[in-house]
């Protein structure tokens, strides 16, 4: 029997008479069991999180055992364990993430050619003509 939808009835468990709480008309089955609407259960929960209704006074009044008024005020219904749970999304989750800059990388200089005499010093580059290096060497060595 599926108590949350009166349309769905057994055909033996047609309703006897109804049961009056907070409001609501609560429809009693033959067998005597009150047949709790999930629109009832969810406005009990709702009621009693607010602090308007008691768990005893929602117990007394609708002569509910502690453990269904509490399942009411919780919010979720045992009676329908074929339903999914709604499962809570994962908090997303953050990170810093420290991006180390390297130095650029400098290419070495070229090795240059170093002539050093009386004094002066020459820096050539490594493609200077040999000739011509034979001839500044020259001009140096020689005497003024």
């Amino acid at each position: 029997m599926n108590s949350q939808n009166l349309g769905e009835l057994a055909s033996d468990q047609k309703i006897q008479n109804v049961f009056h709480a907070f409001g609501y008309s609560i429809p009693v089955g033959k067998d005597g069991r009150r047949l709790w609407p999930t629109k009832f259960k969810r406005a009990m929960g709702q009621r009693m999180r607010s602090g308007e209704l008691s768990i005893g006074e929602v117990q007394k009044t609708c002569q509910v055992s502690n453990k269904t008024a509490y399942s009411w005020r919780k919010g979720g219904s045992r009676k329908s364990p074929h339903k999914p749970k709604r499962t809570q999304e994962p908090a997303p989750a953050f990170a810093e993430i420290k991006v180390q800059r390297d130095d650029p990388i400098v290419p070495p200089a070229p090795p240059q050619i170093v002539f050093k005499r009386a004094g002066c010093e020459v820096l050539l580059p490594p493609t200077f003509p040999i000739d011509q290096l034979a001839r500044l060497i020259s001009a140096f060595e020689r005497d003024p």
